[in-house]
């Protein structure tokens, strides 16, 4: 079946979202032979990643990717409520620091490496942007090269998207509070040297899947505000630099003569400072 009527209305959408309201009246979806029923359509076949164990059809979602791959989306309503928020204790709660040289790093030491999924893509990205500006605009040979293009942008954010899934698994599995900085990743990336990382990391999205997750089990994300000098105090003492550079990865403590590693250093403070503010 063609669904080629799915239409983007700006240059800037990448996935074309089709929605479909009021499935109990003109939708239908038969598990048993993995087909769906949609208005204006016959009986398409579907390939189902997991089963809708129960709850009642509330909308069917169709996106297409860039590459011209469809997903539908089942919106059920199964009447369940969230659970409630578990307590957690200090030793229960881990802070988070996110960075550009490690991914994230804990504050229980463990440093979680940054992929770079973008960086690792780059050449190859150069070299068939360039076969598309060299191609006629309109062409079946610049349809062609622009498919290639964007195959590979797809395949950096299935790299990345699937990467940070499993780190989010597996630390809201662990843990039943984390704490996570405020960041004005806005602001960040109008320093033009780290741009391209900040967006590779693509930090906002993985704080997002930590929040949507615990929530589905009852666990609790706590944020300090990105204002709150974490990098540049002293977990120990609690003295503060003045300045600190980012080129800067250890430091010692003026006061206690404590040296720390930036990034755990900044973990240890994020963790601190949200155990402050729930008290």
């Amino acid at each position: 079946m063609d669904l080629g009527i799915l239409k983007r209305k700006r240059k800037k959408i990448t996935i074309f979202p089709f929605r479909f309201l009021n499935t109990v009246e003109h939708c239908s979806l038969d598990t048993s032979i993995s087909k769906v029923l949609l208005p204006k359509f016959s009986w398409i076949k579907v390939k189902m990643h997991r089963e809708i164990s129960k709850g009642s059809l509330k909308t069917i979602t169709i996106s297409r990717t860039p590459t011209g791959k469809y997903y539908i989306s089942f919106l059920t309503n199964d009447g369940d409520k969230l659970p409630e928020k578990q307590e957690f204790s200090h030793a229960t709660l881990i802070g988070i620091d996110v960075g550009v040289t490690t991914f994230a790093t804990l504050s229980t030491g463990e440093k979680i490496d940054n992929p770079k999924f973008l960086k690792n893509s780059l050449e190859r990205l150069k070299c068939l942007q360039r076969r598309v500006s060299k191609k006629v605009k309109g062409s079946r040979n610049r349809r062609k090269a622009v498919y290639k293009l964007t195959k590979i942008h797809e395949k950096i954010s299935n790299q990345r998207h699937d990467f940070q899934h499993k780190v989010s698994n597996r630390l809201i599995s662990e843990n039943q509070a984390i704490a996570v900085e405020t960041l004005n990743i806005k602001g960040l990336k109008k320093n033009h040297k780290l741009a391209q990382v900040i967006s590779d990391s693509a930090w906002y999205s993985f704080v997002l899947k930590l929040t949507y997750k615990a929530e589905w089990v009852g666990k609790t994300i706590l944020k300090i505000g990105m204002f709150e000098p974490s990098s540049k105090t002293c977990n120990v003492c609690g003295y503060k630099l003045k300045e600190l550079s980012l080129d800067i990865r250890e430091w010692q403590c003026p006061d206690c003569k404590n040296t720390h590693d930036r990034d755990i250093n900044a973990a240890i403070n994020i963790k601190k400072i949200a155990v402050g503010t729930t008290v």
